[in-house]
C-alpha cells in the first residue's frame, strides 16, 4: 500500500513539472499586454482650462513707460578732480526721485566711492553725485545688514545646498537655528527673483518634465515637486511645489512658456502621466476661426511633440518600460533629437538624474529622514538657493555647458571671476551673493 501511494505522489509530481514547463514554453498572453497597444485617444486642452492664462486674458497688459533719454553724468560734470578708482558698474541710485534711478551703466550713472564700514570686513560704500544718496554696496543682496562675515554666511549656505540640514548646520557652525533660517531665507528669496529676471527668452529644443513626492513634517501633508530640465544645457527653468493636479500642471507649463522666446516649440518627454499632455496642448497652439462659423476654436500647433515613457512596477521593482507619442511620430522625434547630438531615443534620464542629485542635496527631499520641512515655503525657499547654487557652480565651473546656461552662470557669476579662472566654492558663493544682484537692480525689461 505504500509502495503504490508513493508511485502516486511521483506521477503526480512529474505531472505537475511537465504542466509547468509547458506553461513556461508557450505563456498566455498577459491582459497588460494586449491593452497596452491600446492607448487611449486624451482630447486636448484650451488655454481657458488654465487659471492663469485666464486671469492674463482679464488682466490687461501694463504699458511700461517709455524710458526718457538721460544724459551721461561724464557729460554734465566738472572735469577737475581725482579720476574714479572705484568701478560702479551694475549698482544704481536707490533715491527714485534721482534721475540716474535703477541705471547700473557706469558710464551713464553718478556713482562713486564715498569711503567704506565695518568691522570684521570692509563694505564700500557708493554715493550719487546728481543726489548726494549715500548707500551700501550689499543693499538689496541676502547679506545686507548681516554683522556675520560674508565668508562665514558662504560657507553655511553652501552646506546647506550640498545635503546639510538646518538642525545639522546648528551643530555643525554653531549658530542660532534662526539666524541660519533668515539666511537661507534672504537667499531663496533672492534666487528666486534673480532667476525670474535670468530666464527670460530661452530658445531651448528640449525639455525634460517629471515630478519628485515629498512630505512636510505633518505625514498627512504630501508635496510633488515639478521640475523641467533642458538636457543641452543642463538649466533647470521651472521648479514648482504644490499638489500633483491638473492646475498644478498647468502652472508648470504655463511659467516655461512664458519664459521662453515667442515662436519656440521645444520637444517635450516626461513620464506616463497624462496631465502634462493636458497642459501641453493648452498652451502651445493659437485660436482659428472656421468659415462660416463665429466661435473660435483652439487649434494645437503642429510642430509640438510631445512623448510619454511609461513604466510598470510590481512589488516596487521595475518589470516594464513602453513609450508612447502623444503629439507627433516618432520619426521627429528622432530626427529633432538626433539634430541637437542626442542619441534619438524616447527616454527621460536627464531629469532622473536631476532629481537624485534634488534629493541628495535638499536633506528635506530624502525619502528616510528626519529632516523633513515645516512649511511648504520654507522648502520652496530652500529649492530655490539649491537651484541658483546649481547654475552658479555646477554649470560655471564643473564643466562646458551651452550658450544658454553659460549667459546665465556668468550673470550669477558677475564679478566673481567665474568665466576666467576657477576657484573653489568656499570662495565663489559669498563673491557671488555680494555681487549677483546687480541685474535685478537694473531697470524692469
Amino acid at each position: 500500500m505504500t509502495t503504490n501511494l508513493g508511485w502516486f505522489v511521483l506521477v503526480l509530481v512529474a505531472c505537475l513539472v511537465w504542466l509547468a514547463w509547458q506553461r513556461h514554453q508557450h505563456p498566455a498572453p498577459h491582459p497588460a499586454a494586449v491593452t497596452s497597444r491600446l492607448q487611449w485617444l486624451l482630447k486636448p486642452r484650451t488655454p481657458d482650462d488654465c487659471l492663469a492664462c485666464r486671469q492674463q486674458a482679464t488682466v490687461p497688459a501694463a504699458t511700461a513707460p517709455p524710458c526718457a533719454s538721460v544724459t551721461p553724468w561724464r557729460e554734465q560734470k566738472s572735469r577737475r578732480g581725482a579720476p574714479k578708482r572705484i568701478d560702479t558698474q551694475g549698482f544704481a541710485c536707490p533715491n527714485q526721485r534721482c534721475a540716474y534711478y535703477r541705471i547700473t551703466d557706469a558710464q551713464i550713472h553718478a556713482l562713486v566711492g564715498d569711503g567704506g564700514h565695518g568691522r570684521r570686513e570692509r563694505i564700500q560704500t557708493l554715493r550719487c553725485q546728481a543726489c548726494d544718496a549715500t548707500f551700501s554696496t550689499r543693499r538689496d543682496t541676502p547679506l545686507y545688514r548681516l554683522k556675520t562675515p560674508s565668508q562665514r554666511v558662504g560657507e553655511v549656505l553652501t552646506a546647506l545646498a550640498e545635503g546639510l540640514s538646518i538642525s545639522a548646520a546648528v551643530r555643525v557652525f554653531g549658530h542660532q537655528h534662526a539666524t541660519i533660517t533668515t539666511w537661507l531665507t534672504r537667499a531663496g528669496e533672492h534666487s528666486a527673483t534673480l532667476h525670474d529676471r535670468v530666464f527670460r527668452r530661452l530658445h531651448l529644443l528640449h525639455i525634460q518634465l517629471d515630478e519628485i513626492r515629498t512630505r512636510l513634517r505633518s505625514r498627512a501633508h504630501t508635496l510633488w515637486l515639478w521640475v523641467a530640465v533642458d538636457p543641452i544645457s543642463k538649466i533647470i527653468p521651472v521648479l514648482y511645489l504644490g499638489t500633483r493636479t491638473q492646475d498644478a500642471a498647468h502652472a508648470v507649463i504655463h511659467d516655461l512658456r512664458r519664459k521662453l522666446v515667442p515662436g519656440c516649440i521645444p520637444a517635450f518627454t516626461s513620464d506616463g502621466l497624462n496631465l502634462y499632455f493636458y497642459a501641453l496642448t493648452a498652451h502651445f497652439g493659437q485660436w482659428v476661426v472656421a468659415v462660416g462659423r463665429r466661435k473660435r476654436q483652439w487649434q494645437v500647433a503642429a510642430e509640438l511633440i510631445y512623448g510619454q515613457v511609461k513604466k510598470r512596477y510590481q512589488r516596487r521593482r521595475l518589470v516594464r518600460v513602453t513609450s508612447v507619442m502623444r503629439c507627433g511620430t516618432r520619426a521627429t522625434l528622432r530626427m529633432a533629437l538626433t539634430t541637437i547630438g542626442l542619441s534619438g531615443t524616447l527616454n527621460t534620464a536627464f531629469v532622473e538624474r536631476v532629481n537624485l542629485t534634488l534629493r541628495q542635496s535638499v536633506a528635506a527631499l530624502l525619502r528616510r529622514t528626519w529632516s523633513t520641512a515645516q512649511e511648504a515655503p520654507q522648502l520652496l525657499l530652500h529649492l530655490e538657493w539649491w537651484r541658483a547654487y546649481y547654475h552658479l557652480t555646477l554649470l560655471a565651473n564643473c564643466y562646458p555647458v551651452g550658450a544658454n546656461a553659460a549667459k546665465c552662470a556668468c550673470r550669477f557669476g558677475a564679478g566673481a571671476g567665474s568665466s576666467n579662472h576657477a576657484m573653489t566654492r568656499t570662495r565663489l558663493i559669498p563673491t557671488a551673493i555680494r555681487t549677483c544682484c546687480r541685474c535685478v537692480r537694473a531697470r524692469p525689461i
